[in-house]
């Protein structure tokens, strides 16, 4: 005799998963991929981007790195919300201003729904297309995690793929990490990475090594800030998309760190003190915007560290090299 069966339904289910999906976005949790458009990095998660769209799925597999950083060269901030907000919502309001852009970015990404959308000449501005910038904030609030990253060297398998008539030019992922300066050579620095644009125009996909300390394989690195070496051999940390130059050090191990923009016109007044690697107190905020493009700058030259002493080591053999050009 057949036994009964009872279908228990969440009515809510759907609206529930993709608002919280969404918020997990929004808070930083579980993300494992970040996607920079215009200057911003965004963090997301692998698993629903690649849902929504099969082409950076292929670009996700083939990076085979446990968190790759997509930049997206033609594509504004403001759409790459939009685009956000409907992959992991489902719906997504936008200015009519604002439609075709994104309905192009879709296309450009294969964005399924957005990919195939034909939107009637009727539509006029009275329709509910208007897209609410408070309701989705994207922003990333740090970069300062520890990520791994590998070397691609089939980059462009996908450029070759007929169903994918997209550049590989306007993908292109690469990753960058934190530089150490002085208060020495901060002028020189800081009017190197002022003059430096975004001249990415390379056509593979490209990834740094993993520079994690392998004496510590089995344990994981709770520091929140990466170092890196200038030109001249000086130390600086990353912090929260922000750089900063190492002021003074104190016997007990105690650091001083102060914003790289506090040498020039800026005097920005933030800075932060560290003992053991570890953030130990925030003085001041910022009175500029993120640090974005001398980070980036950077990761392209594949400078960047997560352990101090690592960068230490940079900046002798640095200093080295510059003693014997001499």
């Amino acid at each position: 005799m057949a036994q009964s069966q009872f279908s228990l339904l969440w009515n809510s289910h759907k609206k529930n998963i993709c608002h919280g999906l969404s918020s997990l976005q929004q808070n930083g949790e579980f993300v494992d991929m970040t996607i920079a458009a215009d200057g911003h990095l965004v963090k997301v998660h692998q698993v629903i981007i690649a849902l929504a769209s099969p082409y950076i799925k292929d670009l996700i597999s083939s990076a085979q790195c446990p968190h790759p950083v997509i930049f997206l060269n033609k594509i504004s901030y403001t759409t790459l919300c939009a685009l956000l907000e409907y992959v992991y919502t489902g719906e997504v309001l936008v200015s009519i201003e604002n439609l075709n852009e994104l309905l192009e970015a879709g296309k450009e990404l294969h964005i399924k729904g957005l990919e195939d959308m034909k939107i009637s000449e009727t539509v006029t501005t009275n329709q509910q297309i208007a897209y609410n910038d408070n309701e989705t904030d994207c922003n990333m609030e740090s970069l300062d995690e520890e990520i791994s990253y590998f070397e691609v060297t089939d980059a462009k398998d996908n450029d070759e793929d007929p169903k994918y008539n997209m550049t590989m030019n306007n993908i292109i992922v690469e990753v960058e990490g934190p530089k150490i300066l002085n208060t020495e050579s901060m002028n020189d620095d800081t009017y190197e990475d002022y003059q430096d644009e975004e001249e990415n125009n390379s056509q593979e996909i490209r990834m740094l090594p993993d520079k994690t300390d392998s004496k510590n394989g089995d344990q994981p690195n709770l520091s929140v800030m990466q170092f890196t070496v200038s030109n001249q051999g000086s130390l600086q940390m990353i912090l929260n998309r922000y750089v900063y130059y190492l002021k003074h050090t104190n016997r007990n191990n105690t650091r001083q760190w102060r914003c790289v923009d506090y040498l020039n016109n800026v005097k920005c007044p933030a800075h932060v003190f560290t003992k053991d690697d570890v953030v130990v107190q925030r003085i001041s905020a910022h009175v500029h915007p993120f640090h974005d493009k001398r980070i980036l700058k950077k990761v392209k030259a594949g400078a960047v560290f997560s352990a101090i002493h690592e960068a230490e080591q940079q900046r002798k053999l640095k200093r080295e090299e510059t003693a014997n050009s001499d």
